[in-house]
């Protein structure tokens, strides 16, 4: 897929997300500004970018940016923006970082441990995940900054 083609990509994406968003009865606006300003954000970036810039790799790291609320959050609205994706035809999946790397049984790269050190004590709380697989998680962070240490995580 082209640079050009991942942009429009994602613009039809963010296109969904603010609509939701504006929608939500939920959402209050100290979260609804700051959320929708993101998006335009994404979007501009994606669409308009500097010439340095516009490469497959700058646009993944756009996607997972914009993507990481719809992948970590669960509630209705992250149900139907999910369902809305698919409904249009756009080939974004639903990640789950905790539950990959539980599986794998290793944290690959700092995406990955960024993530899970984000969102481990809140996945724990909802009840996504067990006291059994935060010692597990917990166990993979050190062995992660192990491998990585005298590096600039």
């Amino acid at each position: 897929m082209t640079y050009q083609e991942r942009a429009e990509r994602l613009s039809k994406a963010v296109d969904i997300a603010v609509k939701i968003v504006n929608e939500s009865e939920r959402f209050r606006d100290d979260f609804k500004t700051p959320m929708i300003n993101f998006c335009t954000q994404v979007k501009q970036l994606a669409l308009n970018p500097d010439p340095q810039f516009k490469k497959v790799a700058s646009i993944k790291y756009l996607e997972r940016d914009f993507l990481t609320y719809w992948n970590e959050s669960a509630d209705k609205e992250v149900d139907k923006f999910w369902a809305e994706i698919h409904k249009n035809g756009i080939d974004f999946e639903k990640k789950d970082t905790i539950q990959t790397v539980l599986k794998r049984g290793k944290i690959k790269n700092i995406h990955e441990f960024d993530n899970i050190i984000d969102n481990i004590v809140v996945a724990e709380q909802i009840g996504r995940i067990n006291q059994e697989q935060v010692i597990e998680l917990n166990k993979m962070i050190g062995d992660f900054e192990n491998r990585n240490k005298g590096k600039d995580l």
